[in-house]
């Protein structure tokens, strides 16, 4: 096969660059160009290697390129790259075509290039995808490698590089990334502690490797712990494998067990919760943790078992959760305060909670670790509670008109042994004034002077009367009664009271009256002397409210409500002595925002009622019918509504505030008060001092959170 030598050459002669081609037998070429115009240079190549070589426009100059001994035509190429590069130019291969641009424009007709590895001068474009590291991070890094006129940007929609840059520079670039995007940049890792308490230990290795505040805070040598308490775990993100193994060989040497056998005593006093409440929640706690996984707690926490002396006096004896609610401070120098904390069947995790309710402290004897972790329950609930206040408004209205007319007849005639009666009588109540019998017997006495005879009052209203002689005496023979009447009342009644949050309140404003539930006597009825045995139970009459509100996280308000309004009835009567009792309640739950009006309910009622008493036939007479009937009409109406207002008090100055506001109103409207009765000579009233100058006891200080007695 023949080969052929090419030879490419230019010299300067009177400024003027020429070159030659000379064919050979071999296909390598020779490079000898010397400040021979780029133009020439690149069609001289183009010729030796038969490829296309598109020149733009905007490259001009001269350029210098030689080479000791021939070349390929591969390596011509690299070479022309090489030394267009030197010279502020860059030589681009789009799909076997090459082009001569400048180095500004190279970056926008590069070629993209994945996973392919291109060394040498031409000026392409790759993208990476990082696996461990923040693209953005990176990038700020690696930006200032790049040549002039390069690219480099971060693509955090997949976390990639894109970077356009020669060839040979991003070969570099690319193993600098292989080699910061490792996995222990961004891995987590987990250690269980089996003594220690997460929470604890990870507060203590926060201040000891904080590297927020040193001179060197770049990603690498970040490192963070996060703490897991469901398991008891630490978190480790980040820092060198010289930094975790510091961290791994001190979380070692702290998550040691503790050398006392049988643990600490530890004295919580406590500032906001219930000592006994809150003692029977922990114990409940640690019963249940125990009897889900005694062994286990028992290894990850460190638990020992304490010895029961009343267990070893008595081996049936133990306690049940029905008798740990009934411990109270007296019991605790007795068996009951070392007994087990459930039932003989569940396991002991070793550790005793006791209240001590004169000092609202808690008595625990338990493990550090075990200790520890109750400590964090009891920081949770041992918390100031919000209080509520609760404005009630009960409206109570009614109205009552009645109106009557009547006309009542009586005759007699004849002699005293034979006589003839006839009447109309529509009111036979017996001792009532609108009965014309009544008033007839009345009247006769008076008029015979018999003024000492019980007398009949008339009915309420107009009375007209007809006195006539009858066989034996004087009465009335007509009676006319007419009567209309009017009633209203008006009562509102603005009860409040201020309770904790899921707690109780009641009030009551009325009497306490004695109702009489039962009764019984020696003998008959008719025996003189015998005083019957009576029960009484006494109630309640007026207004009473009862309200137990729950606030939620959100910052509404549930409330369980009971509210009554009660009353004697003093029109009706009872055979019995009793009392008749007016009362209407309501029993709800409801759901509130804080200082929203809320009406409770209501009851509306509208009673109508029309009576007639008439004489048949008679009454119908058009006119003359009026005179032989009686007829009453009643209406009544009533209307009961009742309104509340929760209002959320979350500290002590919202306290302070509507405090003072309630204290101001009822000291303007003592002030504005006067005395009725003029006779009466004016006295001064007693004065009330400012609310804000009134003495409060100060502020006590904040307790210890728990004094340690070691127990050996």
């Amino acid at each position: 096969m023949l080969r052929k030598l090419v030879i490419l050459g230019s010299y300067l002669f009177f400024g003027i660059g020429l070159g030659y081609a000379q064919p050979s037998t071999t296909d390598s070429i020779n490079l000898a160009f010397f400040n021979t115009d780029i133009e020439a240079v690149v069609s001289a190549i183009a010729k030796a290697t038969n490829q296309t070589i598109i020149l733009d426009p905007k490259v001009k100059g001269v350029m210098s390129l030689s080479s000791a001994r021939p070349v390929s035509s591969v390596k011509a190429l690299e070479a022309l790259s090489t030394a267009l590069r030197m010279n502020g130019y860059a030589l681009i291969d789009a799909n076997g075509t090459y082009r001569v641009v400048t180095d500004a424009d190279a970056k926008l007709q590069s070629t993209l290039v994945t996973g392919k590895r291109i060394g040498g001068d031409e000026v392409i474009t790759r993208v990476f995808k990082l696996q461990q590291e923040s693209a953005n991070n990176l990038v700020a890094t690696l930006k200032p490698l790049v040549s002039p006129n390069s690219s480099m940007n971060a693509y955090s929609g997949n976390n990639s590089i894109v970077i356009t840059d020669y060839a040979s520079n991003i070969q570099r670039i690319a193993q600098l990334i292989a080699s910061l995007d490792t996995p222990d940049a961004g891995k987590v890792q987990s250690i269980q502690l089996k003594n220690a308490t997460a929470l604890e230990t990870v507060a203590l290795l926060t201040k000891i490797f904080d590297t927020t505040n040193t001179a060197n805070p770049e990603p690498a040598f970040k490192i963070a712990f996060v703490a897991e308490p469901r398991s008891n775990s630490i978190l480790i993100r980040g820092g060198t494998s010289d930094k975790l193994a510091q961290v791994r060989s001190l979380i070692a040497n702290l998550d040691v067990p503790q050398k006392e056998k049988f643990g600490n005593i530890w004295v919580v006093p406590l500032k906001n919760a219930d000592a006994t409440k809150l003692a029977i929640t922990l114990r409940a706690i640690v019963a249940a943790d125990a009897s889900l996984s005694a062994q286990a707690t028992g290894q990850q926490l460190g638990v020992q078992t304490l010895p029961n002396p009343a267990m070893n006096q008595n081996p049936s004896a133990s306690l049940n959760s029905t008798n740990l609610a009934n411990v109270s401070s007296g019991q605790m120098g007795s068996s009951a305060s070392t007994s087990a904390l459930t039932s003989s069947s569940a396991p002991s995790t070793g550790g005793i909670i006791q209240a001590d309710p004169s000092t609202n402290s808690l008595i625990i004897t338990a493990s550090e670790p075990l200790f520890r972790n109750l400590k964090q329950v009891i920081e949770q609930l041992d918390k100031r509670r919000a209080q509520v206040y609760i404005e009630a408004l009960i409206v109570e209205l009614s109205a009552a008109d009645a109106a009557q007319i009547g006309v009542q007849w009586q005759n007699i005639s004849g002699t005293s042994n034979n006589a003839v009666y006839s009447g109309t009588n529509f009111n036979a109540g017996v001792g009532t004034g609108a009965n014309v019998v009544n008033l007839s017997s009345s009247t006769n006495a008076i008029l015979s002077g018999g003024g000492a005879a019980a007398t009949v009052a008339p009915a309420a209203g107009l009375n007209l009367g007809l006195i006539k002689s009858f066989v034996g005496g004087t009465g009335i023979s007509a009676l006319v009664n007419a009567l209309e009447s009017r009633a209203g009342t008006n009562i509102l009644s603005t009860p409040n009271l201020m309770t904790l949050d899921n707690e109780e309140a009641r009030i009551v404003v009325g009497q306490n009256v004695p109702i009489i539930t039962g009764q019984f006597s020696q003998g008959t009825v008719s025996s003189t002397g015998v005083n019957p045995f009576q029960t009484v139970a006494r109630q309640d009459i007026g207004v009473t409210l009862r309200v137990k509100p729950q606030i939620s996280e959100t910052g509404t308000i549930k409330l369980q409500i009971y509210q009554e309004v009660s009353s004697i009835n003093t029109s009706l009567s009872t055979t019995t002595g009793g009392y008749v009792l007016n009362k209407r309640n309501i029993e709800s739950n409801v759901l509130v925002d804080d200082g929203q009006m809320l009406v409770l309910g209501g009851l509306m009622q509208d009673s109508y009622t029309e009576s007639a008493f008439k004489v048949p036939y008679l009454s119908n007479i058009p006119y003359l019918g009026a005179l032989f009937r009686s007829d009453a009409k009643t209406r009544e109406k009533s209307n009961l509504m009742v309104f509340l207002r929760p209002k959320i008090v979350k500290d002590e100055n919202e306290l302070k505030n509507l405090s003072d506001s309630s204290f101001n109103s009822i000291n303007q409207k003592r002030e504005n008060f006067e005395q009725a009765p003029k006779l009466i000579p004016k006295e001064k009233l007693p004065t009330l001092d400012e609310f804000s100058t009134i003495q409060t006891p100060s502020s006590k200080e904040s307790s210890p959170a728990a004094v340690p007695f070691a127990v050996k």
